[in-house]
């Protein structure tokens, strides 16, 4: 738009829009370095590393909105509509500030360009659907994820009224001023079609009233935006670039020797990157809708956890920037702010983190907070103190001789590292696979199948001890480090090519997290090497039983580290029945509730998560419910005993469908 002296001339009040503007820049200012200020209170973290990766994350998931739209779609593209419509606007605002200095302001490329004059008119009308489409979630269909707060209304008010004034001016412009490009500009020139029998007067008073509370809108939410729950448009797309471009299922390690307190049980023990999270939580939700705690009625909800530690931590700003402070300040983070029981709900699965759309990282503050709990206050449920004790006397989390760990496998011929020093493959059995009863029923199947096709195996025998994993998610960091190192240092004396295991739990920890302690090795999955033997011909299979199979997808096999088809595609290979899918599966799947040290306590509060999820398989009609993992197949045994199908629904592990299909 190019107007003329004859309409436009200096807006009323010029020098008022002059302070207008510097006001609301130094207001914002003076918030945003507060707001730091109190987040650089945190611990280092290195999160710079690696740039041109991050800045690809920007663009993927910021720009690209690819985690909005890939969840929930509808909400998805409604919040992304503004969010494409907020830059595209942006520049229209920068013209729109411009000619309030001078009419001769000019954006090259886009003031009267026909192609963003069109953009520009579109995202104006797809906002204004969006708005009244994220108005209507909230007053009408009210979803359960969400919380209503007059805040959100007075948000999506203010930015139809942005919307609105912004084509009025528009349109009244074009009454006033007509210029050759106006045609593009058809939001804008349809209005002004329907203005255009107004006075003159009325025309030129409508554009200034248009223009003015356009401007007073936006330099107030401007201002606004670090006060409010809308912080997050300002912070996400930093907190999107600062994402850890670690494995998924890698925990951080906590440094044990120099470490005067364990865990995180003050805000300042939280890095700067844990307390920049708490900016940017958007309370949409997506969180706490698949959480299993949450939907199981337990005490933890992931929104809420970082919203209360959000208010904990602006409460306590002036405290922690020397200046006083009351109310939250004084209580205790963990214990008070955060209770015992929402920490102790948490499974691990990590549906919050991947749900989250601004990249908030849940699980690893709360197994901090667990950290704090077990080793500086010594405070866990009673039920885990037998089995931190005998993790550390027996190398299992049971009261069973450790010399006996390899009896399960006495009449099977299995070959021991320590008689023959080296092997193609290392089977780590694990815990579950060495000595529960059940799950010794998979692990003499898995051995016969790797027997079948020729493969060259061997175990550890009575060497192997637990794989730390549990001690590590529920908080015991001391004894997870002095079983890693152990193991590590037993599987350095062997040579073998790849480990296998049909643990995802161990399969995580030695694939993720071992390396943090020099333990590098190649580990496998048993259904990826099973998997690459069928497909290979190496085990000859037919298809047996007629019944429908469903599988459940292991959290740390699926979510943590995305191995969703290669168990899919074995059960296809030996499952003459249909294989059919639970509505809530692959990414979305829910957990069997047994992650996070859960399957060691007592379920006392709300709903079993484990009959929550044998009845989502109830609802697909199933004879067999298939599982990749001895906590889901432990989690499930109990489920469908619980829920009264056990005698409809057999709990099989994928190993034992194929073994029961070998020609």
């Amino acid at each position: 738009m190019s107007p003329s002296h004859q309409w436009y001339g200096v807006i009323p009040g010029w020098l008022f829009f002059y302070a207008l503007i510097v006001i609301a820049l130094a207001l914002l200012v003076h918030r945003v370095t507060y707001l730091l200020r109190i987040m650089l209170k945190g611990k280092a973290a290195a999160r710079w590393d690696h740039v041109p990766a991050r800045l690809r994350a920007v663009l993927v998931f910021v720009l690209g909105q690819l985690r909005l739209l890939r969840g929930d779609f509808w909400p998805g593209l409604m919040h992304a509509t503004i969010f494409w419509g907020f830059l595209i606007l942006t520049l229209g605002t920068l013209e729109f500030f411009g000619k309030g200095f001078t009419e001769r302001f000019f954006l090259p490329f886009l003031s009267d360009t026909p192609a963003y004059l069109v953009l520009q008119d579109v995202f104006s009308l797809l906002v204004i659907a969006a708005v009244a489409y994220a108005a209507f979630r909230r007053l009408v269909t009210k979803p359960k994820r969400l919380t209503f707060s007059p805040e959100g209304l007075v948000i999506l008010l203010l930015i139809f009224g942005l919307m609105v004034t912004d084509l009025a001016a528009d349109a009244t412009r074009i009454i006033l001023a007509p210029a050759a490009t106006d045609r593009w500009s058809f939001a804008g020139d349809a209005l002004a079609d329907l203005l255009a029998g107004l006075p003159g007067g009325a025309v030129q008073t409508l554009f200034h009233l248009s223009w003015w509370i356009h401007a007073a809108i936006l330099l107030g939410f401007l201002v606004w935006l670090p006060y409010s729950k809308h912080l997050h448009i300002m912070a996400a797309p930093f907190n999107v670039f600062f994402a850890p471009l670690t494995p998924k299922g890698q925990f951080p390690s906590a440094d044990l020797e120099h470490a005067e307190t364990f865990g995180v049980g003050t805000l300042t023990e939280f890095t700067w990157k844990d307390l920049f999270d708490l900016y940017n939580c958007t309370e949409c939700g997506r969180c706490t809708s698949g959480c299993p705690a949450t939907v199981s009625g337990k005490q933890l909800d992931p929104k809420m956890l970082i919203l209360d530690l959000q208010e904990h931590l602006l409460e306590s700003g002036p405290r922690l920037l020397g200046k006083g402070g009351h109310g939250h300040a004084e209580k205790a983070m963990v214990g008070g702010v955060i209770t015992d029981n929402v920490l102790w709900a948490c499974t691990t699965c990590r549906w919050c983190v991947d749900a989250c759309p601004v990249f908030i990282e849940h699980v690893p503050k709360i197994v901090d907070m667990r950290r704090w709990l077990v080793l500086t206050e010594s405070r866990f449920p009673a039920e885990l103190q037998p089995t931190f004790r005998n993790l550390e006397n027996n190398g299992n989390p049971w009261q069973i001789a450790w010399q006996t760990r390899a009896d399960w496998a006495k009449d099977l011929g299995v070959r021991v590292m320590s008689d023959v020093s080296q092997a193609e493959y290392l089977y780590w059995v694990g815990c579950y696979g060495s000595f529960d009863e059940r799950n010794k029923k998979v692990a003499r199947a898995f051995v016969k199948l790797l027997q079948a096709a020729g493969v060259d195996f061997a175990i550890l025998g009575n060497e192997e001890k637990c794989i730390g994993e549990p001690a590590r998610r529920i908080g015991h960091e001391y004894l997870f480090q002095t079983l890693a190192q152990g193991n590590i240092e037993t599987l350095k004396r062997y040579r073998f090519q790849k480990i296998i295991t049909a643990c995802p739990h161990c399969f995580n920890t030695i694939r993720n997290e071992y390396p943090n302690f020099d333990g590098h090795f190649s580990v496998v999955h048993h259904t990826e090497l099973l998997d690459e033997l069928v497909r290979s011909g190496r085990l000859r299979v037919a298809r047996a039983g007629e019944g429908r199979v469903t599988y459940h997808d292991p959290c740390y096999l699926g979510r943590y580290n995305d191995i969703y088809e290669p168990p899919r595609r074995v059960l296809r290979s030996v499952c003459r029945g249909e294989l059919v899918e639970m509505h809530q599966c692959k990414s979305k799947g829910f957990c069997c509730g047994g992650g996070g040290g859960r399957v060691w306590m007592e379920e006392n509060e709300g709903r079993r998560v484990n009959q929550i999820r044998v009845e989502h398989a109830m609802e697909v009609n199933p004879d067999v419910l298939a599982s990749a993992c001895p906590f889901c197949l432990t989690m499930f045994e109990d489920g469908v005993k619980g829920k009264g199908v056990a005698d409809k629904i057999k709990t099989r592990d994928i190993a034992e469908l194929v073994a029961d299909s070998l020609k």
